[in-house]
């Protein structure tokens, strides 16, 4: 098959590790204020706190419920942790910056490798992800957005995946139709089968082999970004 005009990527667990993010925001953002306290401190408030905390305000898309509620789940914890007046604060605006400005996230080892073999093929780039107005200026942070020509955010669209707008939309700023494009992600429903059922080819990124039923329903399955590159170009 001739090379995808076009391939589309999730970020959340897929370009960014998002696997250490609360904890060590968290923690990065308790030390200034109480230098004594442990990482296990930290865990121990995230779970008593979150045992009162609602779920996420659906729509999730929408940027100010989604602040707001993560600005609540902060404070629970810094409550958690016994801090109170200035400390609460003092450490409710730390974490909550480094939150907003995305501080904790890692770029994936090989994310930079992956998207760069792409984009010297001539395959024009983009990103589809369920996140806030936050996310281009969080991939210029990481290093990122000079590899996409869109990027798409649910927050700023108004819808999320896995419906099929927000793929076709992405699809139209790029100027391609479905069967051209290929979608990379590590969720089995938001991202494989919904690139799927907008007419894309997906990947879905599956280091632990969870998800071999997809293969019926014409998911390709990788276990790392280098490796659905190379699905993608031989496929």
């Amino acid at each position: 098959m001739p090379i995808p005009r076009a391939v589309y990527f999730d970020v959340g667990d897929t370009l960014l590790d998002t696997s250490a993010m609360l904890d060590s925001a968290l923690y990065t953002a308790l030390v200034p204020v109480d230098p004594a306290r442990t990482i296990e401190d930290v865990h121990e408030a995230v779970r008593v706190s979150g045992d009162a905390m609602p779920t996420r305000q659906p729509p999730f898309w929408e940027v100010r419920g989604n602040v707001e509620w993560w600005i609540a789940r902060y404070r629970a914890i810094g409550v958690a942790l016994g801090l109170k007046g200035e400390a609460l604060e003092q450490f409710l605006d730390a974490v909550t910056h480094g939150h907003f400005e995305g501080d904790p996230l890692h770029v994936v080892p090989d994310a930079p490798a992956a998207l760069g073999r792409l984009q010297r093929a001539g395959v024009t780039l983009g990103v589809i992800s369920n996140w806030d107005h936050t996310l281009p200026a969080i991939l210029e942070k990481k290093g990122l957005a000079r590899f996409f020509k869109v990027v798409v955010a649910s927050t700023t669209f108004g819808d999320a995946k896995p419906s099929r707008k927000i793929f076709k939309h992405a699809l139209s700023l790029a100027g391609v139709e479905p069967a051209e494009a290929w979608h990379v992600g590590d969720d089995p429903d938001a991202d494989a089968l919904g690139a799927v059922r907008a007419g894309m080819r997906a990947v879905l990124l599956d280091p632990h082999n969870l998800y071999r039923s997809l293969e019926a329903r014409g998911v390709v399955r990788a276990s790392s970004l280098i490796e659905a590159v190379d699905r993608i170009l031989t496929s």
